[in-house]
């Protein structure tokens, strides 16, 4: 994905779809170019104004950043959609870069400096600590001041997406999920850290595999690096395993004496329904994290698909209304693994279902999973043909055993619910 997006100069794409053969559009698209529509926001022109310090700092933006930047396609009939400098980071204090030394895509974000999110942000990013394969907070690559203003730094970090784009697939995918997400929460609070603000937009994942080899442009992440039509990303199961990471630790906090109340006051969070939030009465940070983690797997999992409901005591026990009721990280951490060992192995490698699925849909992913499933069984038993072999011998028993009927009533109930 690093080599290619042209940091240096755009390449102008050669395609012949990406021409304006309207002459009525063209002029439209020019009209629309003359009025500024593809000019910078007063957020990008911060960062062009930068283009030179974080290039002596060894990172180069865009070329849509370069001060003496003009779009490409001017004086042409591409249409401007489909030229990389087109695309706008509507992100205000995070933008992509490519690290010059090796060449690769990573995100550089604005902060104020010495803030209390630079230095969690840092404390769990230190060597030791990144050996620990449980530790989920965002790895830290780089951090260095403004030199026009001292009282900003740069942060730089890995190249994320939403954990849940592309939505997950199958149900052992939502459980490694969870299971990392659980793991870095235990970690995250046995450093004595509370992240307070752990909701959808704070979880983030390394999705670099899913999208191998055409990549995905960094501002505008559903199309491809390559040539900037839509991007088909792969199956988490068809890749090795996706990482999950928190990020932005802005209203995080750093409990360093063990010997006072881990309380603080506020209510400032994302999750709107956490109910303890109050500027006035402490409360305990630690299990708001746990409920607002809660609150995820539900919105994003429960609420959405109906065959995963092996997670719907784990969710209830995180949140549950008393703050004091609530589990502890260790604890969910402790019951979603008892849950998941009771859970077969074949359930785990199905397809997940939408509370809105057609019967269709649902035909077509059940036989994607029948198919999985034998593809699994052919690496079981070392060879495709055992598992081919195994099949009718199944069936033949199955009917066998309950009769024809009542296999033809099994199937479909099984097929199309």
């Amino acid at each position: 994905m690093d080599d290619l997006i042209h940091y240096d100069a755009v390449v102008l794409p050669t395609d012949p779809a990406t021409r304006i053969t309207n002459p009525y559009r063209l002029a439209s698209f020019r009209e629309f170019e003359r009025n500024g529509g593809f000019g910078l926001l007063s957020s990008e022109r911060w960062w062009r104004d930068h283009y030179e310090f974080l290039l002596s700092r060894g990172y180069q933006l865009r070329p849509r950043y370069h001060p003496g930047w003009k779009p490409s396609w001017l004086e042409t009939d591409i249409i401007p959609f489909a030229c990389e400098d087109s695309h706008r980071r509507i992100t205000q204090v995070v933008m992509d870069v490519k690290r010059v030394q090796d060449g690769k895509i990573v995100a550089i974000k604005k902060l104020p400096a010495n803030s209390r999110e630079a230095q969690i942000a840092l404390m769990l990013s230190s060597s030791e600590r990144l050996q620990d394969p449980t530790n989920h907070c965002v790895p830290i690559f780089d951090t260095f001041i403004d030199e026009q203003d001292n009282q900003i730094m740069f942060m730089v970090m890995p190249l994320l997406r939403a954990f849940n784009d592309p939505e997950f697939e199958y149900i052992d995918e939502a459980i490694d999920f969870v299971r990392q997400a659980l793991e870095g929460l235990v970690y995250m609070h046995s450093q004595n850290v509370a992240h307070r603000d752990l909701s959808d937009g704070n979880i983030m994942m390394d999705g670099r595999a899913l999208f191998h080899p055409d990549g995905f442009h960094p501002a505008q992440q559903y199309l491809k690096a390559r040539d900037l039509t839509i991007a088909t990303p792969r199956s988490r199961s068809d890749v090795d395993r996706v990482r999950y990471y928190f990020t932005d630790f802005g209203i995080s906090t750093h409990f360093q004496d063990n010997n006072k109340p881990r309380l603080v006051v506020g209510n400032m969070a994302q999750e709107e329904s956490i109910p303890e939030l109050s500027s006035f009465v402490p409360y305990d940070p630690f299990r708001v994290d746990v409920f607002t983690l809660g609150m995820a797997f539900k919105r994003n999992l429960l609420d959405v698909h109906k065959n995963i409901l092996v997670l719907s005591p784990l969710i209830q026990e995180m949140t549950k209304e008393k703050p004091e009721e609530r589990l502890t990280a260790p604890q969910a951490l402790e019951l979603f693994n008892r849950l998941i060992r009771t859970y077969p192995g074949y359930a785990r490698r199905w397809c997940l279902h939408s509370h809105k699925e057609r019967t269709t849909v649902r035909f077509t992913r059940n036989m994607r999973s029948v198919l999985r499933e034998l593809s699994y069984l052919a690496g079981s038993f070392g060879s495709l043909v055992k598992a081919v072999a195994f099949l009718p011998f199944s069936v033949s028993s199955f009917l066998l055993f309950t009769g024809p009927r009542r296999y033809l009533l099994r199937l479909r109930r099984w097929l199309f619910g």
